[in-house]
């Protein structure tokens, strides 16, 4: 099914910009409909001890006043950039709620969600450092995280596909099928012997025909070894130029404690191109 309705997450971010021309193109691209989500988050005031309660008070709303004109600074910014693309299906939501709660809620009603790669080195007010996490784990929708560093292509042009014998890896192949179709380059990577349940059939080769049923010329690469699939998966996609990655994405959370499988953790934190992930 094409994605005809994308939800990005807007910020203050100077790469903000990037995210939003890349879902730009991908809504061109499907003939959707882009809605730009810019919420306020919550203020974070460290207040003194002996701070007086009418101080405390006139704190917050000044730090809460300052988020809201972010966001409505971010969402202007976003309009005038659609405007610009000539792109007539597009419009923005200021979310007067912290932003995981604002891209898990709008999120389950599009049919992908586009978010920033968190940079530890530099946090923007208002975005909690686990987003692209959050909306992985909660909001029900494949999510396409973008890299706060480096040079970005429209993806979908040289893709890996990371396959494992999962249910997450399957949805991630199955909500990046309208990105696959037009592509230059396929490539599945396995990595390990991963066999399907009771049977000693590989699902590689399954998955594989699945892919070609679709009318996509699929290169082949395994690797048996199970030892840093993260770096290995880089690596790959380096070597192979690709625009785009596809995979599963493990985890687990109690509460809002998120507990990352090893290679998504690897791709969140060190991704150099857009990756599509699907819980």
């Amino acid at each position: 099914m094409p994605f005809k309705t994308i939800a990005v997450h807007l910020d203050g971010s100077t790469r903000c910009a990037v995210r939003v021309d890349i879902a730009i193109e991908l809504a061109r691209r499907f003939d959707g409909r882009l809605v730009g989500i810019a919420p306020t988050g919550l203020p974070d005031v460290t207040i003194p001890l002996d701070t007086d309660i009418a101080d405390v008070l006139s704190m917050a709303a000044l730090s809460a006043h300052a988020l809201r004109e972010q966001a409505e600074a971010a969402a202007r910014a976003f309009e005038l950039r659609c405007r610009a693309a000539g792109l007539a299906r597009a419009e923005s939501q200021l979310a007067i709620e912290p932003a995981i709660d604002a891209m898990v809620v709008r999120g389950r009603c599009s049919d992908l969600a586009v978010v920033g790669q968190t940079d530890g080195s530099a946090l923007v007010d208002g975005v909690p450092f686990d987003l692209p996490q959050q909306v992985l784990l909660h909001a029900g929708v494949p999510v396409l995280v973008v890299p706060y560093a480096g040079e970005v292509a429209p993806p979908g042009r040289r893709v890996l596909v990371a396959w494992k014998n999962t249910q997450e890896a399957a949805r991630a192949v199955r909500a990046a099928l309208p990105l696959l179709d037009g592509a230059l380059d396929v490539t599945l990577a396995e990595f390990g012997e991963e066999r399907s349940h009771g049977s000693d059939e590989p699902t590689y080769d399954a998955a594989a025909a699945w892919l070609v049923s679709h009318g996509l010329a699929v290169r082949r690469r395994r690797d048996p070894s199970r030892d840093a699939v993260g770096d290995r998966l880089l690596t790959l996609a380096a070597e192979l130029e690709a625009d785009l990655i596809v995979a599963g994405g493990y985890g687990h959370s109690r509460l809002r404690e998120w507990t990352l499988g090893g290679v998504t953790r690897d791709l969140l934190q060190r991704m150099t191109v857009p990756t599509l992930l699907s819980h």
